[in-house]
């Protein structure tokens, strides 16, 4: 791959936990963009919320905090894009359980 190439890609997928966990890493030489983050509340009966964290998963990376997911339903963030460098992490937690499911889709590109 050339500097400049661009790949699409599914970034993450999986259940979430109640320890803030590092989802993806952006990988050496290259530069992520997140751009849609799709977060599924499995449980039918038990709200959950969900704090999303950016560079790191120190409280003080979070950028939300309590994204309120009725049961049964999905919600999408995608107002915004979130820049990573290489080696900085995308992180997620939930506040109880792990039957919230995390789709995450962005960009890699080569920068150097």
């Amino acid at each position: 791959m050339a500097i400049g190439d661009v790949t699409l890609k599914k970034i993450f997928q999986g259940a979430l936990s109640t320890a803030v966990t590092a989802r993806y890493t952006c990988p050496a030489s290259k530069q992520a963009q997140i751009t849609d983050i799709w977060l599924d509340n499995q449980n039918t009966t038990t709200t959950r919320y969900v704090s999303l964290y950016a560079h790191g998963t120190a409280a003080t990376n979070r950028l939300v905090g309590k994204i309120q997911i009725r049961p049964g339903y999905s919600v999408n963030i995608s107002q915004g894009r979130i820049v990573l460098d290489a080696g900085q992490v995308l992180a997620l937690a939930q506040d109880v359980g792990t039957d919230v499911v995390a789709t995450i889709y962005g960009t890699e590109e080569v920068v150097i």
